[in-house]
């Protein structure tokens, strides 16, 4: 690819990082009321900055299939699923996934009150484990022979190839899951995630929290500089963070 479309590449992708001026800006009843319920969880969940544009962004780009790793108790779902509710025209398939079954009761009952359990679901596990399960459905699918053969294979783990992927687990895993994502991007997909917080002072050999922090950060570093050879990348500062979006080359 030249450079002069390298740089229109470039600017596409921070374009769809911009506000949705057609969207409104406070929060849904059931966005509010999650919230709330997170303060009594003694939980947090992405800034609301963040969490209106990541409901901006998925109003601009249409998805047709979404995976959310990492959604907590649905407070950044409810955002997404209010839009649906709003729009009437749901995607094709929309996929919740906690790494535990804690939060599973929960975020089932939310799709049950957008009505959206015939097009969304939530699934439970480790998911660096279900996308090298789904990559592996993706290839053995590929080359299967006949329809039959395809059929044989059963159904993959995960719904992919998906058009938006928004990663929110946790600095510790942050990266990891960004690797096993990437490859079940369709052609024309992105990634969402939040940038960690950058370290500050200095850090007791001691504090086994800081430390993992300092690990966590330079991991993401250094999984920066490896995909900035490899796809393109936008960061967008926000009130509380920098949303993150990377897509192929």
């Amino acid at each position: 690819m030249d450079g002069e479309n390298e740089v229109q590449m470039h600017e596409a992708l921070a374009s769809i990082l911009s506000r949705n001026l057609e969207q409104p800006r406070e929060e849904s009843e059931v966005a509010n009321n999650i919230g709330q319920q997170l303060l009594h969880m003694e939980l947090t969940s992405a800034p609301l900055s963040i969490r209106r544009r990541i409901r901006d962004v998925v109003a601009t780009l249409r998805p047709t299939r979404i995976l959310e790793v990492g959604s907590g108790i649905g407070h950044l779902s409810a955002w997404l699923l209010d839009l649906w509710d709003r729009q009437e025209q749901p995607p094709e398939s929309y996929e919740l996934v906690e790494s535990g079954s804690r939060f599973s009761v929960i975020l089932k009952r939310l799709l049950q009150r957008y009505d959206a359990t015939e097009w969304a679901r939530v699934t439970v596990g480790r998911f660096e484990q279900l996308a090298a399960e789904s990559q592996a459905w993706q290839a053995a699918a590929s080359t299967a022979a006949t329809e039959t053969a395809a059929a044989s294979l059963g159904s993959s783990p995960l719904q992919v190839p998906a058009d938006l992927i928004i990663i929110d687990v946790g600095e510790s895993v942050q990266s990891a899951c960004i690797e096993a994502a990437l490859p079940l991007l369709s052609k024309v997909g992105v990634l969402l995630t939040i940038e960690p917080e950058v370290p500050t002072g200095e850090v007791d050999e001691d504090d086994v929290a800081a430390l993992a922090q300092l690990v966590s950060f330079q991991a993401w570093i250094d999984l920066i500089r490896e995909l900035s050879n490899s796809h393109h990348l936008a960061f967008q500062p926000l009130t509380g963070g920098t949303l993150v979006a990377v897509s192929g080359r």
